[in-house]
């Protein structure tokens, strides 16, 4: 096996930027132990050592300091994005994607494990998914790294149009021109490919570097294109992290009372709902009676009055038809906690309204809180969250947060930040 978590010969030049140091390490230094808020030294020596033997290609051993490391210290996001690392490196990506969801719901703002979760969501087969978390943090990824990653994702042709200005930029690198040129490879353009790959791959290599393109470009099993770039072999078993270490409702750290968070551009985002179908025209007047029908009228009437003077049994009485009623609209929760669930962050007032509208109608438990909107300015723009409030405690709003979650949605918890109704933010 190549070393852990990095890019494999077959891809070379192709690599997701930063995520190279960042698959063979978490997203924080894991022997500086003042990082870890006073955690005891034995959790950090734990993560320490799993480090080490992840940089060592020690997978197994890795992966047991990580998860000791994770039982002593369950609410630091830290050990858990390295326990996701030590999956990742053994080619278990659903238990990876669990550790990294944890991971992300202590803190959200972590841009490195937001791409790492993309891939291992990929490497399933979970592409929408996948799109759904990449869109989330686009603001705060790398273009090289998202792009590459949106490619794998199956849409090639959005990456295109991602990493081509990108490569055009003054001080562009051989990664993201490399990146460009797998995405017209996965898009099926190999002229293209082949042309820009040259630019910084050696003539004597070049064929071999498209040959393998081609093999990464129909893959045998979905996990094939993750695991050939990142160098991984996929595991034949994966029965998911140990169910001790699973993240309990108690111990996330969107704790009531605890200090909000400067927002930056990393949201999870809620796909917008398909577009209202169109009007319906109105219906045609009928056609005018054919000579046909209005003799089958004549005989329908002849028939009625017929049966009018002959005796006949009376018909049986209609049933009553009970009146339906309507289901009624839950009534909106007022708790005090400062937990919102935020369900995405959009670019207007307006698509904040038009989502709300969508994830209302896609999940009725939503219809039971606040919607609410906060606009925060990043270097990529303006933006505006789309949350709900109105919880008696978080525990109340992670339960939502993972109903959400099991039907195919996307939110994380975190504290109330200036959130207004969106009725008022839409204005």
């Amino acid at each position: 096996m190549n070393q852990p978590l990095r890019f494999s010969s077959a891809a070379s030049l192709v690599v997701l930027g930063s995520i190279i140091a960042g698959c063979a390490a978490p997203h924080i230094r894991v022997g500086a132990a003042s990082h870890y808020k006073g955690a005891p030294a034995g959790e950090a020596g734990l993560a320490t050592r799993a480090l080490a033997a992840l940089n060592s290609n020690n997978i197994p051993m890795a992966i047991d300091f990580a998860e000791r490391a994770v039982a002593g210290k369950p609410t630091d996001e830290g050990f858990r994005s390295l326990l996701g690392n030590t999956y990742f490196a053994a080619g278990r990506f659903h238990s990876a994607e669990q550790a990294y969801r944890d991971s992300l719901t202590l803190s959200p703002l972590q841009p490195q494990v937001v791409l790492k979760l993309a891939l291992v969501q990929i490497a399933q087969g979970k592409n929408r998914e996948a799109v759904a978390v990449l869109n989330g943090a686009r603001g705060a990824l790398d273009p090289s790294d998202y792009g590459l990653a949106i490619a794998l994702a199956g849409r090639p042709a959005e990456a295109i149009a991602v990493l081509d200005p990108a490569a055009r930029r003054i001080g562009a690198d051989a990664t993201v021109r490399q990146n460009l040129a797998l995405a017209h490879a996965l898009a099926g353009d190999w002229d293209e490919a082949r042309t820009i790959a040259a630019q910084d791959v050696p003539p004597g290599e070049l064929d071999s570097r498209i040959h393998q393109w081609m093999q990464l470009a129909k893959p045998a099993r979905v996990s094939d294109q993750v695991a050939a770039l990142v160098g991984v072999t996929p595991a034949a078993v994966d029965a998911g992290q140990p169910v001790q270490l699973a993240l309990n409702k108690g111990e996330t750290r969107q704790a009531e009372g605890a200090p909000v968070q400067a927002p930056i551009a990393v949201e999870a985002v809620a796909t917008l709902p398909a577009p209202a179908p169109a009007a319906v025209p109105p219906a045609p007047p009928p056609p005018r009676p054919t000579i046909a029908t209005m003799a089958s009228n004549a005989f329908s009437e002849a028939k009625a009055a017929l049966a009018s003077v002959l005796p006949h049994s009376p018909a049986p009485a209609a049933k009553p038809v009970k009146p339906r009623v309507a289901a009624a609209r839950p009534a909106v929760r007022n708790g005090n906690s400062p937990a919102v669930v935020q369900l995405g962050a959009y670019g207007s007032p307006e698509r904040v309204l038009t989502a709300w509208n969508g994830q209302a109608r896609k999940f009725g438990a939503l219809n039971a809180y606040r919607p609410m909107s906060a606009k925060f300015a990043t270097a990529k723009g303006t933006f505006y969250r789309l949350s709900v409030r109105g919880f008696s405690s978080v525990g109340e709003a992670n339960a939502l947060c993972v109903s959400i979650r099991r039907n195919g949605g996307s939110c994380f918890v975190r504290n109330f930040a200036g959130d207004r109704p969106v009725q008022m933010a839409s204005r």
